[in-house]
């Protein structure tokens, strides 16, 4: 899965005006609209990430394995999926653990350090 944030602040204008209740409208218009355009698609990035939250959530409860991935190369992703008033941010691996993969923690117990060697009480 890729998530993407939209960049064309005209077209998400039009999309909410159609879609959205007033007031959903009425909040943009009076407390985002004004701010910069940078800050604009900061709040955009943001609203994504909440999206991106719930999807692994969503994953976990169906027992889906779900590995999100930042640091990707989002120019190139959208040139590949041919964006032009998007820009992708993350992307999700998705899929179901394989039972003989020897990452498993029944297979391969989790190591840790112990606590006195993280932790520095002050």
């Amino acid at each position: 899965m890729v998530f993407s944030r939209i960049n064309n602040i005209e077209l998400f204008e039009k999309q909410i005006t159609a879609t959205l209740p007033e007031g959903a409208v009425g909040y943009y218009k009076q407390f985002l609209k004004p701010k910069p355009e940078s800050e604009i698609k900061a709040w955009f990035d943001k609203q994504v990430y909440l999206a991106l939250g719930v999807f692994l959530s969503a994953c976990a409860e169906m027992k889906i394995d779900s590995t999100p991935m930042e640091g990707i190369e989002p120019e190139k992703y959208d040139e590949i999926l041919g964006q032009k008033d998007y820009s992708e941010l993350v992307a999700v691996a998705i899929g179901y653990r394989d039972g003989e993969d020897f990452n498993q923690i029944n297979k391969t117990p989790k190591s840790r350090n112990p606590i006195a060697q993280v932790i520095t009480s002050i």
